[in-house]
């Protein structure tokens, strides 16, 4: 660990929650798990910069157990929220949701969990480092154009290690899954015929939330140049995993901001969601009220 004294801190200021309520089993391996899990996620460097305590990513990880088929073996679901702050504002926005129905694992009380990068040593480090990369790549992303790939290809090593290594679901691109595993959601980022998507996570934060404060008007036309290029990766891939995971997280704030735009803007949104997103019609709409 670094220092107090020195004011700098890991990357991350992750919150690791374990409910087992739905299965019959000694609750003592759940609270020790939540801390080592903790521990693991917030102690250990992942990058060469430099975090004052104030700039660590916050992000919930909350590990659902549905089921325990041997002492050691967990099956769970993983629900992963990544938060970012907005400039000049209170406001803090959520950068992405992620959830994972593959996330299972062998755990012992008081197993020691030891980071090595480019190396596959069990399934829970390797789910956990994949994951950190993914909070990175993604916080990075909002802060300069392509700033997250980095990450993301640190995260697809992880794949392809674990690929290779294990015989777990999650990791393989044919396995049973569509384009919802931890294989696609990378496969997908790094794909050079998305490559706008990165366009969209920096354009969106950088010139359009925190923009929002000073310059309203100014930062809803960055954050519509964002939705027609969320339009034109939706036409050439439909049902594409970035589009889903992009609207599944910022449903919400979108009716937020456009709900303050001008009528004609409110119209073009409106015409760009029912393309991309019919779904989620009535909460579009609610902007009109």
């Amino acid at each position: 660990m670094i220092l107090p004294t020195s004011g700098l801190a890991q990357e991350l200021l992750c919150n690791v929650s374990i409910d087992a309520s739905r299965i019959q089993s000694d609750r003592t391996v759940f609270d020790d798990m939540r801390e080592n899990l903790s521990r693991y996620m917030n102690f250990n460097k992942w990058t060469n910069d430099e975090f004052q305590g104030e700039e660590r990513i916050r992000c919930n990880m909350q590990i659902i157990v549905t089921s325990r088929p041997s002492p050691d073996y967990f099956v769970c679901n993983l629900n992963l929220q990544v938060y970012r702050p907005t400039y000049n504002a209170t406001y803090e926005t959520v950068s992405v949701l992620v959830a994972d129905n593959k996330f299972s694992f062998r755990y012992v009380p008081f197993q020691q969990m030891t980071f090595v990068e480019n190396t596959y040593n069990d399934n829970l480090t390797a789910l956990l480092n994949y994951y950190a990369y993914v909070i990175l790549g993604f916080d990075y992303a909002t802060y300069s154009p392509n700033g997250g790939v980095p990450f993301f290809q640190k995260a697809q090593e992880i794949v392809n290690l674990a690929t290779s290594a294990s015989n777990e679901q999650g990791w393989n691109a044919n396995e049973g899954t569509g384009n919802r595993n931890r294989y696609w959601l990378i496969e997908n980022l790094l794909n050079s015929r998305y490559k706008g998507f990165h366009t969209v996570l920096y354009k969106y934060h950088r010139q359009g939330l925190d923009q929002m404060e000073s310059k309203p008007d100014q930062a809803r036309r960055a954050m519509m140049d964002t939705m027609r290029e969320m339009q034109r990766l939706n036409r050439t891939n439909p049902l594409l995993r970035l589009t889903v995971l992009f609207f599944d997280t910022k449903d919400d704030e979108l009716v937020k901001v456009f709900k303050n735009a001008f009528v004609n803007d409110k119209k073009e949104f409106l015409a760009i969601m029912q393309d991309v997103n019919p779904k989620n019609m009535s909460q579009y709409n609610s902007i009109m009220e």
